[in-house]
């Protein structure tokens, strides 16, 4: 029998299959590294598209704040009276409204953790075109107790609106209960229909102010839970972004509108020199953490930053710890922010991570 008619040998079979096993690591190997590349390429592309749609929503409600009512108005209200009387739809709380500010913006610093952010309106930011605001003045004394006011004339006011009046830094806010046009009378009586109306005993008891002749006044709408129409954003600990909007009904609170969002940094621009140029950031603290209707009358614009994490975790070597992101890159995300990892989880490093910064000017603050 010829040689070539015996088959193969046990030594070329055990060859092949090494030759073959060889090659599977090999291919193996450029699979996992090929799949790890694109793993970390997609989870990058997750948190450019997460940060990007985050802070493009954030700059969107930011631009509008104060949107509804001339700046000059609210910024003369260096104290401001309010009153709920117990119902629901105004706060629930019986008294002065809880935490009123008139402010178009207000960031409240986080500390170790995530800033947070609030948007206000003196209209439905909803409706498609703008509600001008009423602006007129009183055209007779307001005496205290008062439960109807004087006015120049009605245009922009309807039953139910929010009333202001401001006269030498003080403010009142208070409820439209009927608007007689031809009279050019605002009536803003207690009851079920005004529930920021207090009874004449309150007003008495607490020395709620008269208001003289040419004091200013306006209307402006208010939302279905609320004095003010309010937007809000903040971090949850399990790193997403949260938005709440009463201009819903029922009003949306803290709804998920992105994910893997793991940190958010703000800052107030103040114009000191010239009205409408920045010229300094503050941050929240100190005497910025709760400012005064003349400090928010400085603030012109909003700096962000936001911070988004690739959902892929990049597993270190055996062994050894994570350097997928290290202190030194954190310190040079941002050149105005502080990051502090302290608040984030034990394994952050093991993440890669978009920054995105932008600059919001609070154009109806600068217009009015």
């Amino acid at each position: 029998m010829h040689d070539k008619q015996n088959g193969f040998g046990l030594v070329e079979i055990m060859v092949g299959l090494g030759v073959g096993m060889l090659a599977m690591v090999v291919v193996m190997q450029v699979f996992s590294q090929a799949e790890g590349q694109k793993r970390t390429a997609t989870g990058g592309a997750d948190a450019q598209s997460n940060g990007a749609i985050a802070l493009s929503m954030i700059e969107r409600d930011g631009k509008m704040a104060g949107w509804g009512m001339a700046n000059s108005m609210f910024s003369g209200c260096n104290t401001t009276y309010s009153y709920c009387d117990g119902d629901i739809s105004c706060g629930g709380t019986a008294g002065p409204l809880t935490g009123l500010s008139m402010a178009p913006a207000v960031i409240t610093d986080g500390g170790d953790n995530p800033d947070s952010f609030l948007v206000q309106y003196f209209a439905n930011p909803k409706e498609g075109s703008f509600r001008y605001p009423s602006s007129t003045e009183l055209r007779s004394n307001m005496p205290q107790p008062s439960a109807e006011l004087n006015v120049g004339n009605t245009a922009g006011c309807r039953e139910g609106d929010m009333i202001l009046v401001q006269q030498n830094g003080k403010c009142t806010l208070m409820q439209a209960t009927q608007i007689q046009d031809e009279a050019l009378k605002i009536q803003h009586n207690p009851g079920a229909s005004g529930h920021y109306n207090p009874p004449a005993a309150y007003q008495t008891a607490n020395n709620w102010p008269a208001y003289t002749k040419t004091a200013k006044l306006s209307c402006f709408g208010a939302p279905p839970g609320g004095a003010l129409y309010q937007r809000s954003y903040s971090v949850n600990n399990l790193h997403q972004l949260l938005r709440s909007d009463n201009s819903a009904n029922p009003a949306i609170v803290n709804d998920v509108v992105e994910p893997e969002i793991v940190d958010m940094q703000l800052q107030y621009g103040i114009a000191l020199a010239d009205p409408k140029k920045v010229d300094s950031w503050v941050s929240a603290t100190g005497t910025w953490a709760h400012p005064t209707p003349a400090q928010f009358l400085l603030v012109k614009a909003v700096r962000v930053a936001l911070v988004a994490r690739s959902v892929q975790y990049e597993k270190p070597a055996a062994g050894a710890q994570c350097t997928t992101t290290t202190d030194t890159m954190v310190a040079n995300w941002s050149s105005w922010a502080t990051f502090k990892t302290t608040s984030y989880p034990a394994d952050w490093k093991c993440y890669r991570y978009k920054v995105f910064e932008t600059i919001v000017p609070l154009r109806n603050v600068i217009w009015g």
